[in-house]
């Protein structure tokens, strides 16, 4: 085998882990949906130094984050964004996880309605 073959081979291997593994993630954070009852505390737009921006929901069981998601076909973050009201206790379909390291949180995918205690 000549080293230019091996060398496209070893390209080939190496693109398709990362490939899988993007999936992998992918997969993994969608797979993670669930229904969480919380009672929302405060809210606000963040906005990095690129600006670019992520809706952040502060919750009596921690922080969600409101940002649209391809993968799970949502793309109305500022409509939910907009109806959520501090105070209020809500049921939410969530999806990912809390990730300190890299300042992820859970997702808001919908709001299922208020809930009155």
């Amino acid at each position: 085998m000549r080293r230019h073959d091996v060398e496209v081979i070893g390209g080939l291997i190496f693109f398709a882990l990362i490939l899988a593994i993007i999936i992998g993630v992918a997969v993994a954070k969608t797979g993670t949906g669930r229904i969480e009852t919380a009672t929302v505390e405060s809210k606000e737009r963040v906005c990095d130094s690129s600006r670019s921006c992520r809706y952040l929901i502060f919750t009596d069981r921690g922080v969600y984050e409101n940002t649209d998601a391809w993968l799970s076909l949502k793309f109305d973050s500022s409509d939910i964004y907009g109806a959520i009201k501090p105070g209020r206790t809500y049921r939410l379909k969530v999806n990912g996880w809390r990730v300190e390291v890299t300042s992820s949180y859970p997702n808001i995918l919908s709001i299922e309605g208020e809930v009155t205690k």
